[in-house]
């Protein structure tokens, strides 16, 4: 008696995956394809019917009745509307005299270009290449459910951060390629930090260790409050101390720097310098700037700097450094290590940077804690799986600017992907606000509308756009990005809506 049920089952089941099932259930058919198709692209005309109901981005599948068992996926742009009369370089009487134009004698339709980006193939039940070029008089079909997406999108490291804009496929995100980088761009009140935190949930979740950089406290401490730290409590190294210091007093590097550097180690070790030899004292002195220019003038002295370059780095640093800064050192009792050993022991570590006002002092914590990172896989030989994210990039690897963290930065940008750090960076433009030899590393960027015209291009130089303009991106609303790149398992631009944090 519970044979007809189970074949009943059978039976639905493979009709789920069957061509006719999908196009019935899922989809609505809208159009027809036309001349000039290309493995790239297919031009389209829409049922007159059909018009106002598909939208650029709308992602829709071809049928064409040569290729057995095998639908043309792509996404619809630059729909448009034509009419043989009244033409844009033909004139006509009707330009002048409108009111004698008979609507009745129009023939208005809309045309667009469906951009290919794979071929669901039934027998395999995989998304391929689009290596056939589509037969004109094929049929378009939009579709309206994307959820059977999933029985080919196969990711088996994937991360849900929204749903396709129109279809409402939840486009996984792979997380395989985490360590190729990931640059989130768009204008101020798109969403970025949103889809950040989204990001950061669900990389948590599947064991990623996560360390975030908030640079103004108030996007992800709030959100992340069990897991946050002040960058006030975080020791900073002697070598960064003496940049930062560097920076602050308007001191140049390529002089003050070699002293400043020992000045700093030795103030810290406790040592100090006698007969131009450095000797261990018992007591380690405490910050201040009194003590710290008195130590560094006989660093220098030993040294043998002139006398008006001592003058000038005790006069500077007193000028351009306030007494508060060196007393707050006294109080930093984390080292870089702690962070980086707590964020692989809880899985996420959120540093409030607003704690420190001094950008300089910002910069040196970024380096230090992605330096000690370094230095636990290169001592232990093995992959950490760390992922660092930098809000506000702009302020710690710009383009046209030398910051104390940026080369570190930039070295994980180049070499980061084999020891297992990765990068997350978010800013509002692309071009000036990140060092072009790590936006270039980038293999995933999310993006939704941005400040300034060109950047989109410039993404485009490293990405595969298929066609997405700025005339696209001015459409979009709050929450809508694209994402594109090597976590995108089409390759190609998805728009997403990015789910609401709860």
């Amino acid at each position: 008696m519970f044979l007809p049920l189970l074949l009943g089952v059978g039976i639905v089941k493979s009709r789920v995956l069957s061509v006719d099932y999908v196009l019935s259930n899922y989809c609505e058919e809208i159009g027809i394809t036309t001349s000039g198709a290309s493995t790239n692209q297919v031009p389209l005309q829409l049922f007159k019917k059909a018009e106002n109901k598909v939208f650029d981005e709308d992602i829709v599948l071809i049928r064409d009745v040569n290729l057995d068992e095998l639908l043309v996926l792509g996404v619809i742009r630059r729909i448009t509307k034509f009419e043989p009369i009244v033409k844009d370089r033909v004139r006509s009487p009707f330009i002048d005299k409108p009111e004698i134009l008979d609507q009745t004698i129009l023939l208005p339709f809309t045309s667009g270009i469906a951009k290919l980006y794979a071929t669901l193939n039934f027998k395999t039940r995989q998304i391929e290449e689009v290596r056939h070029v589509v037969t004109p008089g094929s049929k378009v079909y939009v579709v309206r459910r994307g959820d059977f997406l999933k029985d080919f999108v196969k990711v088996s490291k994937a991360i849900f951060v929204g749903k396709h804009r129109f279809s409402g496929w939840d486009v996984p995100i792979d997380t395989s390629f985490i360590n190729y980088h990931v640059g989130v761009f768009g204008a101020t009140g798109m969403g970025k930090s949103r889809l950040i935190k989204l990001m950061i949930n669900e990389l948590v979740r599947i064991g990623h260790k996560v360390i975030v950089f908030d640079h103004s406290g108030v996007d992800y401490v709030p959100y992340f409050k069990d897991y946050v730290i002040s960058s006030k409590m975080i020791k900073i190294s002697p070598p960064t101390i003496a940049s930062v210091i560097a920076e602050k007093a308007r001191l140049h590097w390529q002089t003050f720097g070699e002293y400043l550097e020992i000045a700093c180690i030795t103030f810290v070790t406790g040592a100090r310098i006698a007969s131009k030899r450095i000797v261990r004292n018992e007591q380690t002195l405490k910050w201040s700037k009194q003590e710290f220019t008195t130590h560094l003038g006989n660093v220098m002295r030993s040294l043998n700097a002139r006398d008006s370059t001592i003058e000038k780095a005790k006069l500077f640093i007193n000028y351009f450094i306030e007494d508060e800064f060196f007393q707050e050192l006294n109080h930093r009792t984390l080292e870089a290590v702690d962070i980086v050993n707590k964020a692989l022991n809880d899985g996420l570590v959120v540093i409030d940077l607003s704690e420190d006002t001094e950008l300089p002092v910002k910069q040196g914590i970024i380096r230090d804690i992605i330096e000690e990172a370094w230095k636990i896989t290169k001592q232990y030989r093995q992959t950490l799986n760390v992922i660092f994210i930098i809000d506000e990039a702009q302020n710690y690897v710009p383009e046209r600017e030398w910051t104390i963290c940026g080369d570190i930065i930039e070295t994980t940008a180049r070499e980061g992907r084999k020891w297992g750090l990765s990068l997350i960076l978010a800013s509002q433009r692309v071009t000036n606000d990140v060092r072009t030899s790590v936006r270039a590393n980038l293999g995933t960027i999310f993006f939704s509308k941005l400040s300034a015209q060109g950047d989109l291009r410039e993404i485009g130089t490293y990405l595969d756009l298929a066609d997405v303009n700025e005339s696209i991106l001015a459409q979009l609303s709050v929450r809508e990005f694209f994402v594109c790149g090597l976590m995108n398992p089409l390759r190609k631009p998805i728009l997403i809506k990015v789910r609401e944090v709860s």
